[in-house]
């Protein structure tokens, strides 16, 4: 918190020396810190901008680029899945993502992607006894998934020409 204030500091007292006939002040200070990238998961997988049109067999949803039309990511089950903890999973921005392709998991769509498959997955191992999450049976959880209208089609994943 301390280094944005000092950061904001220095941005004024820039934009100050930009307009030195300017009455430039600053209005509304943020209260809490802003922070986009946070802690993630390092899960038993994590998804890279490598994995760009890589369909995984575990796969348990899709999400775009939504800063560049055409790329489309595959997101496997493993990269949801906690490795210390066997019923640990992290949807969304906390997925295990690296730096390169965290920007796009941190977005509305992702997060709901990833959402719905871990309380979809989270319901099929409490319905059975002392599971795993990360030996779920995937073609369960895959069917469970798309009866509830998630898109799970390798062609979707394919890069066009």
């Amino acid at each position: 918190v301390l280094g944005s204030r000092d950061l904001i500091r220095r941005k004024l007292a820039e934009i100050r020396a930009q307009h030195p006939d300017g009455d430039v002040q600053l209005v509304s200070p943020p209260m809490i810190a802003c922070l986009r990238m946070t802690r993630r998961l390092v899960g038993v997988f994590s998804l890279s901008a490598q994995h760009v049109h890589t369909w995984f067999d575990d796969a348990v949803g899709l999400t775009g680029d939504w800063r560049h039309p055409g790329p489309v990511y595959a997101i496997p089950w493993r990269s949801l899945c906690g490795v210390v903890s066997r019923n640990l999973l992290a949807v969304g921005r906390c997925m295990s993502a690296d730096t390169t392709v965290w920007d796009v998991t941190r977005a509305i769509p992702p997060c709901a992607v990833t959402g719905t498959a871990a309380g979809v997955g989270a319901a099929l191992a409490a319905e059975q006894s002392d599971v795993d999450l990360r030996t779920l049976p995937i073609p369960e959880l895959q069917s469970r998934l798309t009866a509830q209208g998630t898109l799970l089609d390798p062609a979707l994943v394919r890069s066009l020409p």
